[in-house]
């Protein structure tokens, strides 16, 4: 269970059958297409697909309906529903589905017209009854005759008006609500009146499309409103109407989707007036089932090639379904590539194990696992991929065992907690030597922190052991044997002195004993094995000298990959921390009011767990991550392959069930 074998094939068929084989290679599932050039097969021309822009188009158009119906289908149109592929197939050649898309289009595009026209109407509306003091008609406003009426706002208009009406011989001036004003001016006059006012701040009002008088305009546009919303309404049942073949657009939809997947895999080959060819890469042990099935369905055949110079192909990965989840991660990353081993199943135990720690919680931890146990079956039901709910779940069960030997129970103090429960956690106390239950030793928070630096440890000198097997793929035969062993001698004798001598305190072996100057003999040599290593690919003297030092810089960023495991640590300190603050505000809201308390306290607890648990699972599952893809992939992973990605059409609105064949 690890890299499969995959073989690069032709596919050669008659043209007749083109639809037939297409369809046989797309129902497997099994096939990823590469490009063939006419310089691949000489005397060969690309496939040109003539409707595929034809498909495009109508795709695009039942897409927009959709989404325009969705808004009026309410729930009665399910977003997934399952049919088989000779149903999906046949829908494609059903052409009124296409029809009630463009009706619907163009209903779109009339109720958008509606809309606008009302909104227009219902500003106007509301203009002029703003404006209804104004004592003459709107289209009077800025008309030059003898007098010139000005309609606006004036602001500060109880100080300004009386200004005006001193300094100018008014014919008119009305005074309205919000520092609404309307003059009427002598034209002689109309010039300097416009300056004046300007400088006091005016603003001119913007009655455009308003002529009549303002009861007789308010008047007008309440009915065109009222014939507006009466035509919206009837636009609105007419798409309500339409929505309930909702069901058929998105099958014609996905139909349309397939015939697509299918025209452009199509154009991926060369043809001659009969002939057409296709390379793809496939399984090698799926390649029997394929050449069975192109003969049966379509006289075509199936023959291995050899690959280009230079040509990698494509990564496929096959996992013990205990593993299988963490693939998620792999893809995240990135495939192997070249000389790469699967790094799934070498870091899938760490990955469970740390997310299970960073959790800390054995409480949140089985709430987790009924949690996402739940998700995995309804995703399962449905057909879709489960495996992050697989991984989750087995980060639960993770949490369940680290909890259970952390003390950790939804965040209850551990002298609370009864000896049965106590009891795993006081073997953790013992792991690490100079423990004291008297208080005189090391903290449970010591005792745990030194635990996650030393797992981190171990991970590391694993990637550094499955680097070696990479190096001699390589080929750098004893070279890499030489400089894999400097580096598992310099952390075998860095990290057990620098703990003892630096975090134990001397409890872990006698420091002035030999055991001292064997583990600095060890980093000595590790590092001298390093540094030879490290230069023997420069030229000359200067250069080995300086690749040697820079590769014996290395041991110390090893230093600091082993800290970044302290954040395990961290986050399960937190989240206990976070969970027994919510407790003792439980406590707090149980008795402050008689009776209504104890509802308080549920709420809080319901509450304070559940984001508790949503931001732990959030924290452990990134930061987990995080140390697999910086620290541990950082020793002997690229991760630069390309997914084998079979040729096979994902349907977006149904879901495609067993075939009727």
């Amino acid at each position: 269970m690890a890299l499969e074998k995959v073989v690069k094939a032709e596919i050669f068929f008659h043209k007749s059958c083109r639809s037939k084989v297409l369809d046989v290679l797309e129902r497997s599932g099994k096939i990823h297409l590469t490009g063939v050039t006419s310089e691949d097969a000489p005397g060969l021309s690309p496939v040109v697909v003539e409707t595929g822009e034809e498909i495009r188009e109508l795709r695009q158009t039942l897409d927009r309906a959709i989404q325009f119906l969705a808004a009026y289908a309410g729930k009665a149109a399910p977003r997934e529903s399952p049919v088989t592929r000779e149903s999906l197939e046949r829908a494609f050649y059903d052409r009124s589905a296409g029809d009630t898309a463009r009706e619907a289009l163009d209903l779109s595009g009339s109720i958008q017209e509606t809309l606008q026209l009302l909104k227009g109407t219902e500003e106007g509306l509301a203009t002029a009854r703003r404006w209804a003091f104004l004592p003459f008609r709107f289209d009077a406003v800025g008309r030059t005759g003898s007098f010139t009426v000005f309609a606006g706002v004036l602001p500060d208009s109880a100080r300004n008006v009386p200004v005006l009406q001193s300094e100018y011989d008014l014919a008119e001036l009305t005074v309205g609500p919000e520092d609404m004003v309307a003059a009427v001016v002598h034209s002689a006059s109309a010039e300097d009146f416009s300056g004046r006012i300007s400088s006091m701040g005016f603003i001119p009002g913007d009655l455009r499309g308003l002529s009549d008088t303002p009861g007789r305009e308010a008047e007008r546009l309440e009915s065109e409103a009222e014939r507006l919303r009466g035509r919206l309404t009837a636009l609105e049942v007419e798409a309500r109407r339409l929505a309930e073949r909702l069901p058929e657009l998105r099958l014609h939809y996905d139909a349309a989707g397939l015939v697509q997947t299918r025209d452009e895999a199509a154009s991926e080959g060369v043809a001659s007036a009969s002939v057409v060819v296709l390379h793809a890469w496939v399984l090698e042990k799926d390649i029997p089932g394929i050449r069975a099935d192109l003969e049966r369905e379509a006289a075509a055949g199936i023959a291995t090639l050899e690959p280009d110079p230079g040509e990698e192909p494509p990564v496929s990965l096959s996992e013990h379904a205990t593993v299988d989840p963490y693939l998620l991660l792999t893809d995240m990353f990135g495939r192997p590539a070249g000389a790469d081993p699967d790094p799934t199943p070498l870091f899938a135990p760490f990955y469970a194990l740390f997310f299970g720690i960073c959790m800390g919680d054995a409480g949140y931890g089985a709430a987790l696992v009924l949690g996402s146990a739940l998700g995995w079956w309804i995703v399962r039901r449905r057909g879709g991929n489960t495996r992050l709910f697989r991984l989750i779940f087995q980060g639960g069960l993770a949490s369940i065992l680290a909890g259970i030997f952390l003390g950790g129970w939804f965040g209850i103090e551990f002298q609370r907690l009864p000896p049965l429960l106590q009891s795993p956690a006081m073997l953790l106390n013992r792991l690490v030597p100079g423990y004291s239950p008297g208080g005189d030793g090391f903290s449970v928070s010591n005792q745990f922190l030194y635990l996650t630096m030393a797992l981190g440890l171990v991970q590391l000198a694993w990637g550094v052991i499955v680097n070696l097997p990479k190096k001699l793929r390589q080929g750098e035969g004893p070279a890499a044997v030489v400089e894999q062993t400097g580096w598992l001698l310099a952390i075998a004798g860095l990290f057990p002195w620098l703990f003892n001598h630096y975090l134990l305190g001397g409890v872990l072996y006698d420091v002035s004993g030999p055991a001292d100057r064997v583990f600095l003999w060890m980093l000595g040599v590790g590092a001298l094995l390093i540094f030879i290593m490290g230069g023997r690919s420069a030229r000359g003297i200067g250069g080995k000298i300086g690749l040697g030092a820079y590769a014996v810089y290395g041991i110390v960023n090893l230093l600091g990959d082993v800290l970044s495991y302290s954040r395990l640590f961290a986050l399960a300190l937190s989240s206990g921390i976070i969970a027994q603050v919510v407790n003792e505000i439980a406590g707090m809201a149980a008795g402050s009011i008689a009776g209504i308390g104890i509802v308080l306290a549920v709420l809080v607890l319901a509450a304070g767990h559940l984001f508790n648990l949503a931001m732990a699972v959030l924290s452990s599952f990134i930061h987990t991550a995080r140390l697999q893809f910086v620290e541990f992939f950082g020793k002997f992973y690229d991760g630069t392959g390309v997914p084998f990605s079979p040729l096979r059409y994902q349907p977006r609105f149904v879901r495609i069930i067993d075939s009727e064949r």
